[in-house]
Order: C-alpha cells, then sequence, then structure tokens
C-alpha cells in the first residue's frame, strides 16, 4: 500500500510539472543541438538523437518557421531560442514538454524539461564549434545583387504582413522599396554592400513612424573603421530651443560654454544643424519634438557614427560655424576619440540608479522632500522576475507615504521594459469613483480572427473584451469609453485584431494627495505607457517634457540573404485621447524644461520647481 501511495505521488507530481507553465525566457529541453544536412540531432540525457517532434510541433513545422523567422541565423534561434521560436508561434509552452527523438530509425517518446542550465549548455556547445571553425553563420559584408534584391522583397512582405504602423502611415513604402530595388537592378557590376542596404532600408522604416523600429546589422565591426568612433571635441545640447557648444569643466561634471561669445552652433562643414536632425538623424524623424532634438544633439556628437550611418565619408577635421545670433565665427576643428560629449546630470543619476536597484539597493528609490513631498525615483520599469524585493518595496513605500501632502513620481530617463510598476502603483493611485480605468487600447497585427487572449498582449495587461480577466463592471466601463473615444487615424480594422484593453482599478488603499508624475524627452516605451495610462485624472497632473511615446509589441526578424534585422512593432497603442503613443509622446499638463542652471551645473531645477508648484498651492 505504502509503495502505491509512493507511486501515486510521483505519477501526480509528473503530472504537475506538465501542466506548469514555463516561466523562463531562456531555457531548453535539450544541451546541445548538431546539425547533419540541416536535420538538428539534439543531446537528450547523454544520447544523441535526430530531434522529431515537441508537442504538437512536428520537425518541419518548426524549422520552416524559424527558417521564415530569422533568416541565416536560423539554426542558431533553434538551438538556443527555442522558448521565443515557440511564443513566436502563439504558443506557450509547459516547463515539461512531449518530445518524439530517433535513433538508428526507430522513433522513442521522453518527456523533456525546458531549463536555464541546458540552454547554457546548448549557448557553450555552439561558442565551442564556432571556435572550431564548424559553425555555419558566416559574416559577410557584401552580397549579390539577386540577394539584395530578394532580401527588399522579404522587407516589404514584413512591412505588409508584420508591421502594425506601416497600415496606419500614410508613407508609401512599396515605391520606396521599388526604387531602391531598381538601383540595385540597374548597377553595372559588384556585389551589394550589407551596410549600404542597411542604410536605405533604414531611410524607409524611419518614415513610417515606428518608433520601436529599426534596421541593423548585427556583424558590423565599428572598430574597423577608421573614422566610426570619431566625435566632436565638444558636447551639444538644448537649451531655449537652440542648440549650443558645451565643454566640462576639468574640476568637476559641470559644463561652460566651448566658447562665451558665440555659443549656438550654426553648421558642421556647411551642413545647418536643422538638416543634420531631419535629414542626417533619420531614425527619430517621427520622434514627437523635444525627443527629436535631444536625441538629435546627441547623435551629431557622435559625428563619425553619424555620418556612417547615411552612408557618407567622414573627414577628420570639419569646419563648424558659431553664432551668438547676430555675428558668425568659423572654426576648423580635428575630430577625435575622446568623449568630450555632453552627458546631462540627470542621466548619470538615472543610469547610477539603475546599477543599485540591480544589487538589490532600493532605499534609494524614496525620500521626503521639502515640507512632506513624498518622491519616487523609477529609473527604469524593472521586471520583478530580476529584483526579486522591487514590488514588497514599492507597496511598502506607497503606504509610508501615504501621509505626505503629495507625491512624485520621478520618470525621467527611464527607458522603458515592463508594465509590472504600473500595475502595483495604480490601485493606489486609481480613485474608487474613478474605478474601473481604461489605460491603454491595443490592436494586434494580424489577418486571423483572435477570440482570446494572447501572450504577448496578456504580458503588457492587455486583454480582449470577452477575457475572464475582465468582470462584468469592467466590460461596462469599456462600453462607456468606446462611446466617446475614437482613435485619430483611421486604419484598416480587417488586418487587425479586436481591440485589447488595459484596465486599471482602485485598490483597498488609496492615495488621496494629489498625484504628479515627472518626465522628459527620454521618457521611453513602459515609462510613457505609464505615463499616459493616468493622463487625464483628476488628482494626477503630468509634468516636465513631452514623452518619447512608444508602445508596440516589437519582433525581429532576419532577412535570408544578407542577416540584416528587421525590428518592427505588431501592435497599435492607443492613448485615451486617441492617438497613438509613437510620434506623439504624453504632453504634461505642467511644463517645466531644464534651464541654465541644470544645464551647467547640474542642479535639478525642473523638481525644485516642481517641489514649488506644490508647495505654492494651498
Amino acid at each position: 500500500m505504502k509503495n502505491l501511495i509512493i507511486v501515486f505521488i510521483i505519477v501526480l507530481s509528473s503530472f504537475s510539472l506538465l501542466g506548469q507553465e514555463l516561466q523562463l525566457k531562456k531555457a531548453s529541453p535539450f544541451t546541445a543541438v548538431k546539425w547533419e544536412n540541416d536535420e538538428p540531432i539534439v543531446k537528450f540525457k547523454g544520447v544523441w538523437y535526430f530531434f522529431e517532434k515537441l508537442d504538437a510541433f512536428n520537425k518541419a513545422q518548426l524549422l520552416d518557421f524559424c527558417k521564415k523567422e530569422f533568416g541565416t541565423k536560423w539554426k542558431k534561434r533553434f538551438s538556443e531560442d527555442l522558448v521565443e521560436v515557440l511564443r513566436n508561434m502563439n504558443y506557450s509552452p509547459n516547463k515539461q514538454v512531449n518530445l518524439e527523438l530517433s535513433k538508428d530509425g526507430v522513433t522513442h517518446k521522453y518527456i523533456g524539461t525546458f531549463t536555464l542550465e541546458n540552454r547554457q549548455r546548448c549557448v557553450l556547445y555552439n561558442n565551442n564549434s564556432s571556435k572550431s571553425g564548424t559553425s555555419t553563420n558566416i559574416d559577410r559584408k557584401y552580397i549579390s545583387r539577386n540577394e539584395a534584391i530578394h532580401d527588399l522583397k522579404q522587407f516589404k512582405e514584413i512591412l505588409d504582413t508584420k508591421s502594425s504602423y506601416a497600415q496606419l502611415s500614410s508613407f508609401d513604402y512599396e515605391s520606396a522599396i521599388n526604387k531602391v530595388a531598381t538601383s540595385i537592378s540597374q548597377k553595372d557590376k559588384g556585389d551589394i554592400s550589407i551596410d549600404k542596404l542597411v542604410y536605405k532600408m533604414s531611410t524607409i522604416i524611419a518614415e513610417i513612424g515606428d518608433r520601436h523600429s529599426s534596421i541593423k546589422n548585427e556583424t558590423l565591426d565599428k572598430n574597423s573603421y577608421k573614422t566610426y568612433n570619431l566625435r566632436l571635441p565638444f558636447g551639444i545640447t538644448i537649451l531655449d530651443k537652440e542648440f549650443i557648444a558645451v565643454k566640462q569643466k576639468s574640476d568637476n561634471n559641470c559644463y561652460i560654454y566651448y566658447d562665451d561669445e558665440f555659443p549656438y552652433i550654426k553648421s558642421i562643414n556647411g551642413i545647418t544643424i536643422k538638416t543634420l536632425i531631419d535629414t542626417y538623424n533619420f531614425k527619430d524623424k517621427k520622434a514627437p519634438k523635444q525627443a527629436k532634438l535631444s536625441r538629435g544633439a546627441n547623435a551629431i556628437q557622435k559625428y563619425g557614427a553619424l555620418l556612417f550611418h547615411t552612408d557618407k565619408e567622414c573627414p577628420e577635421r570639419v569646419e563648424v560655424v558659431f553664432s551668438n545670433g547676430r555675428l558668425e565665427k568659423k572654426e576648423i576643428l580635428e575630430l577625435t576619440m575622446a568623449r568630450k560629449g555632453y552627458i546631462s546630470s540627470l542621466s548619470i543619476a538615472n543610469y547610477n540608479t539603475i546599477k543599485r536597484v540591480t544589487k538589490g539597493e532600493l532605499n534609494g528609490l524614496k525620500k521626503i522632500l521639502n515640507k512632506n513631498i513624498g518622491y519616487i525615483k523609477l529609473p527604469m520599469m524593472f521586471h520583478y522576475k530580476n529584483n526579486n524585493d522591487l514590488e514588497q518595496f514599492i507597496e511598502k513605500t506607497i503606504q509610508e507615504l501615504s501621509n505626505t501632502k503629495a507625491l512624485i513620481l520621478d520618470l525621467r530617463n527611464n527607458p522603458g521594459g515592463s508594465r509590472e510598476l504600473l500595475q502595483t502603483l495604480a490601485p493606489y493611485m486609481i480613485l474608487p469613483n474613478q474605478s474601473p480605468w481604461i489605460a491603454n487600447v491595443g490592436y494586434l497585427r494580424t489577418n486571423n480572427s483572435i477570440d482570446t487572449d494572447i501572450r504577448s498582449m496578456s504580458n503588457r495587461y492587455l486583454y480582449i473584451y470577452n477575457s475572464q480577466n475582465f468582470s462584468d463592471n469592467d466590460r461596462k466601463a469599456i462600453d462607456i469609453f468606446n462611446k466617446t473615444c475614437k482613435t485619430e487615424k483611421n486604419f484598416d480594422h480587417s488586418k487587425f485584431s479586436s481591440p485589447f484593453y488595459m484596465v486599471l482599478r482602485a485598490g483597498k488603499i488609496s492615495y488621496n494627495q494629489p498625484i504628479y508624475i515627472l518626465v522628459n524627452e527620454y521618457s521611453f516605451s513602459a515609462a510613457t505607457v505609464f505615463t499616459a495610462a493616468f493622463k487625464g485624472l483628476p488628482n494626477i497632473k503630468i509634468v516636465g517634457v513631452t514623452t518619447d511615446g512608444s508602445s508596440g509589441n516589437s519582433k525581429k526578424i532576419y532577412l535570408n540573404n544578407s542577416n540584416i534585422r528587421v525590428k518592427i512593432s505588431t501592435m497599435l497603442s492607443f492613448q485615451r485621447n486617441g492617438k497613438t503613443l509613437d510620434g506623439y509622446g504624453t504632453v504634461p499638463d505642467i511644463n517645466i524644461s531644464v534651464d541654465k542652471e541644470q544645464i551647467f551645473a547640474g542642479k535639478d531645477t525642473q523638481l525644485e520647481k516642481l517641489v514649488a508648484i506644490i508647495n505654492d498651492r494651498k
């Protein structure tokens, strides 16, 4: 009897693992994968087998998907990123999976377990294979004209079938792609530079306005190009909507004008600053205005890289025209490898705060400011799985600050990440009479009908109308919201899913004093989703500068011949005002820009001005 009970427990625990959804993003049921005539041979429990099937997916289905999605990296993705492959196929594997593996012509069934350790062994095996010269991946700098034209066709297909913002944009990307293809086909002789192809495609995707999109040659060796790392011998930043040249003081981290008498920059080598911003730094062309200017200033500082990515030769010296608004001054300057560009004190502080948080040092995120104002710094939208104590710390902190007269949430320079922090703070920020609150609406690019929740959307707390995650009360709030909220731009709904909604609700305890969300043009992705989610609530004010809005459920695809990585958004994400986050950002209720003292002395005058505003209000 005792033995029967033990057997029952073992069987029960096995079924439990089979039904346990895999949480890891990087894991494998195999310890190595090698290839024979493009057939995967997997190492499982110390024995090599031919791979045949995983759960419902046979070998052909998995390999065909990898080839289509990941181009020349399809073998690497199968061997190292099998979880990502399955999830991109809209399948969420459990921790344990059913495997069919064959040896000597006989197929056997096994139960495999996804673990991080297995995946690490696969990576090590691939690395060792690469060092021994057995790797199948070859880094190429050129491809043939026919290969380039085929990659352009694949690029168009990606925009046609997977890109969300290509469907929203009025830009005629098809004609632009055809123009590039025609110029390549008319080329007399020679192969096509992959880096030049990256440039051409980058200018096209920049016009679409997808802030998460990019085109990248991942094999680019920047150090092999003599001028790539050349920089201007001074820094550039924005003051009162003007581009100014600055240099760092030798004794501290403060800055001064590069030239007191001529503080403004008019042109570099005859190219106006406006042209450099609009044409040369094309990747930020569709960003909100302040983000476009600030990110453009940073790009111009890295002059060699800027010219490289626009397929232009970079000289070793440049003629810079400085101005004081009336008179001009020309100066010939040597470019340098030294990092003499402008880095704001806010950026440095944010970077250091992120480092401390990743080490588990959390107390620096909170403080009480002048006259009992609560303050929480959110330098990044952290994933809780990488910061085990953060969720509990945030909840404890918001309760500790419950008796403050106002609360500041500082998301300046926050690059984004997960929406988990938003979900933790929302129950304290939403008041009972505001609940439920529809905070975000997303549409997934698809030609298929979707009537269930999708993992990539539910990871963002976005659910379909009939989702089990919604109550009848939530659906009533959605119905009311839909009567008044209309998208600013029309799009072909047949190419998208039904809407997915993010609904926020009041918790048992609310923070009942005014809340101020402090942002700037470097608040990006999930940070701008956070900001937009609370826009319009009477008890919450957005303060600072318009965010660099972006939200898109991005996906990476590799072109078959060049192995160029194409990253595109697959979701349209709308704010409550009907505008997309991309291209618009979230406009503050109270505008506070950086001033001269913040730029030159590193003093946080934005925060000081906000504290003064709060204390002046009765």
